[in-house]
């Protein structure tokens, strides 16, 4: 007989018994107790397996939520440690191998973060993870673009993105992690202490309504046990679980009661320090977790104290070092949360933090390299542009005054091309530590680029600052640099100008520093020259420095033109064709034009010639090209002149023989003009040059013959086909006896050559007449013809 039957049959033989009489009360009572012991017990198991399920639930979710959590984590760290090693990284493919493992991780994150956003949230977390992703979003596009400039070679600007923008964010997006987790930690534990404590309630409850129930109670209090202690078996698996989950991950934890004495440590907290678990159990948190600052070992708060005073968590992250049991250090960054109770009340505290040793080691090689000259050591022009504006900003908030110098060594170039750049390297390195000798503690020195560098003396007048500069001379012009068998003497050139509270900003300081200092190059080298705004000198340099802008924006916009003036034979019997000399011109303000004279001076000072030159060529062989496309003409050459910087360019023979190939023009429409100066100047090069492009076509005129009293004997090794007079013996052949005959002999003497001559400088019919009669062969000047604006359209006219 089963035991609800034997209730059962109880039940009915009470019946029979209490059915009459004050039985009947009883068997009331105990009919009502049973129904009400087994509505009650059907709810608690209810209830139970409830409870069952949602602990479930919680322990399920909870350790899904860590692992993708830390896995977000891991990923983003790993993700900035791959583009510091691509920013060290100098072989490709080692940094082609850490890009992608920067793609890597980023898609580990992402799929992470996705199964996070699945699952269920409070809303607390929801708001850590939204403010987690808007800092991922605005870290994300400068890791890329630092991958990028990485990847393009361009390391410094990398490096200055790397330490200046991603490593603060992406610290940011760790911190939101960290809390993340906390927070986690903290919602699942009071989870997890409600459905305990509703699971002891219920518990009690169930005992106490069992105990008073016989037969079918006990029956309904075993199966209660017996479920109880499978829900209880559950739940230690289920702990077993998260304590090997915390025990696998990177990060240290460490979790404490309400007094701050250790309660546990996973692994990694054993191994950052040096404490094994049962050593650290009971033992306070300050001994266990030893943390002191970075630069002076002073030792830092408490930081579960902090987080158990204020109940909220904290978080330390900045030259934090933590001293292990062994002695050693880390540098770690730590966040410290409180663990509440169910009634609010601070049950202890759990520490998380990890080691960042190699990332602030990273972080600190970059801010160096940021600010550092790599080759010298000295500051680079960056930090000492920063350096400057402080200076300039100081002195005009303190009335006082400091001093900048330029210096610029004067022989480095030969010691470059001479001994290559290894000697070149070595040079600026010792000059650097010359350097470094003489300035004191308090001054700026830097490598601003090249030889040249930049020296801020603070609180330095300028009596004092040339002193400084002076003493620099004089060791520098007292060193020897000896390189393999062969030794150099050596000169600076220093420009040196006050920094006063009437001072322009840092481009007029540094403009007015480089004025004074080629100033001293031209007074002869190895010399200071001290920046005055009266000084004349200086202010012609600064005339000529805005006329190198002036050249340099005309060319970005455009606004250079060519003219071209005729050059006319005066033999029509010999068909001599016409020749037009091309004439470069600058486009001012409305359209006006300026005069070559104003500009030229500052191109030849500022080796800008080349640049002019070859402008000159490309304009002229397109405007050629299109109109032989389009019209065709009958001149018989332009004469393009090319100046003595160009001559010592390696690249303007392949730039001339490019740009023929390209407009498809035939190479005997152009004349190519030299001076006679430039010519001699550069003998050699200027003879390969000349025979080079004779060799295709083009034809060769020695350009103001006579202006530097040559010898004839030089015309027999340049094998030209023009000589061009110098103006100022044809200006006044008409009334100078000495001209004409100056002009005479040149023509006779070319002509035995079986050189044409052209005049320069016709301007009145009387030197017209006089040049024809002699017998020259081209006549160019006012008098013929003035320039005209170069275009296709025109050139059909110029050829009529």
């Amino acid at each position: 007989m089963s035991c609800v039957q034997k209730c059962l049959f109880c039940f009915r033989s009470l019946s029979r018994i209490w059915v009459s009489g004050p039985g009947l009360g009883l068997l009331t009572g105990f009919f009502a107790i049973l129904v009400l012991m087994v509505t009650m017990t059907l709810v608690g198991l209810g209830r139970m397996d409830m409870m069952q399920k949602r602990l479930d639930s919680i322990v399920s979710n909870h350790m899904e939520k860590i692992m993708l959590v830390t896995r977000m984590r891991v990923a983003a760290r790993e993700r900035t440690l791959s583009l510091h090693r691509m920013v060290l990284l100098g072989d490709l493919f080692e940094r082609d191998h850490e890009w992608t493992q920067f793609n890597n991780n980023a898609s580990n994150f992402t799929d992470a973060r996705l199964k996070l956003l699945s699952l269920s949230m409070t809303q607390q977390e929801q708001e850590i993870l939204d403010r987690q992703n808007d800092s991922t979003q605005r870290v994300v596009p400068l890791q890329e673009r630092a991958a990028g400039l990485t990847l393009d070679g361009k390391i410094s600007e990398a490096r200055k993105l790397l330490v200046g923008r991603v490593v603060p964010l992406q610290e940011a997006v760790l911190e939101q992690l960290d809390l993340l987790s906390a927070t986690q930690e903290k919602a699942a534990k009071r989870a997890s202490e409600n459905t305990l404590a509703s699971y002891e309630r219920t518990r009690s409850w169930m005992v106490v309504m069992t105990a008073s129930a016989i037969g079918l109670s006990l029956m309904i209090a075993i199966v209660v046990v017996r479920r109880t202690s499978k829900i209880d078996k559950k739940l230690r698996h289920e702990k077993e679980r998260a304590q090997v989950t915390l025990y696998s991950i990177g990060d240290g934890v460490i979790t404490t009661d309400s007094q701050g004495r250790v309660e546990s440590l996973n692994y990694a907290a054993e191994i950052l320090t040096g404490w094994k678990h049962g050593d650290a159990l009971g033992v306070d948190i300050t001994e266990v977790f030893n943390i002191v600052h970075d630069s002076n070992y002073e030792s830092e708060p408490n930081l579960v104290r902090n987080a158990l005073e204020k109940g909220e968590v904290v978080t330390i992250s900045n030259d934090v070092v933590l001293k292990t049991r062994g002695g050693e250090d880390h540098a770690i960054e730590a966040t410290a949360a409180p663990i509440l109770s169910t009634e609010a009340q601070s049950a202890g505290a759990v520490l998380v933090f990890h080691d960042v040793t190699e990332m602030r080691a990273l972080s600190r090689e970059l801010g160096y390299q940021a600010c550092h000259d790599v080759l010298t050591g000295l500051y680079n022009r960056r930090e000492f542009e920063q350096r400057l504006t402080n200076a300039i900003e100081h002195a005009r908030n303190n009335d006082t005054q400091h001093a900048l110098c330029y210096i610029d060594l004067d022989m480095f170039k030969v010691v470059n091309d001479t001994c290559g750049h290894a000697a070149g390297d070595e040079l600026l390195r010792q000059v650097s530590m010359i350097l470094k000798n003489k300035v004191r503690k308090q001054d700026i020195l830097a490598r601003l680029g090249g030889d040249e560098f930049g020296m801020l003396l603070e609180a330095c007048d300028l009596g004092a600052a040339q002193c400084i500069s002076e003493d620099i001379r004089q060791s520098i012009r007292n060193f020897r640099f000896i390189w393999e068998d062969k030794s150099f003497e050596l000169g600076v050139s220093i420009g040196v100008v006050a920094v006063t509270p009437a001072s322009g900003n840092i481009s007029d300081l540094f403009r007015a520093a480089d004025i004074a200092c080629y100033a001293a190059k031209d007074r002869g080298r190895n010399r200071i020259h001290v920046f005055y705004p009266d000084d004349r000198t200086l202010k012609q340099r600064q005339g000529e420095i805005n006329w190198v802008k002036k050249i340099n924006n005309a060319l970005e916009a455009g606004l250079f033109c060519l003219h071209a003036q005729e050059i006319r034979p005066l033999d029509p019997v010999n068909n001599l064709g016409h020749q037009y000399e091309l004439l470069i011109r600058m486009m001012g303000e409305g359209g006006k034009l300026i005069p070559p004279m104003s500009f030229l001076p500052a191109a030849e000072r500022y080796n800008l010639m080349p640049l002019l030159d070859k402008w000159v060529i490309r304009q002229a062989f397109s405007i050629i090209s299109e109109c032989n496309r389009t019209q065709g003409f009958n001149i018989d050459c332009f004469n393009i002149n090319l100046s003595g910087q160009s001559l010592s360019e390696k690249d303007l023979l392949p730039f001339i023989a490019e740009e023929f190939n390209k407009s498809q023009i035939s190479p005997d429409h152009v004349c190519f003009e030299i001076t006679e100066t430039a010519a001699i100047a550069n003998m050699t090069r200027a003879s390969l040059l000349i025979k080079s492009l004779k060799d295709i076509g083009c034809r060769f005129a020695l350009d103001d013959f006579g202006s530097g009293l040559s010898s004839f004997g030089y015309l027999k090794n340049l094998s030209v086909d023009y000589v061009k007079i110098d103006g100022t013996f044809v200006r006044d052949i008409a009334t100078d006896a000495a001209d004409l005959a100056m002009v005479k002999s040149i023509n006779q003497v070319s002509h035995i050559m079986g050189i044409k001559t052209i005049a320069e400088y016709v301007e009145t019919d009387a030197i017209y007449r006089q040049v024809t009669d002699i017998g020259i062969d081209y006549a160019q000047g006012m008098y013929i013809a003035a320039p005209k604006l170069l275009e296709p359209a025109k050139l059909v006219v110029l050829s009529g």
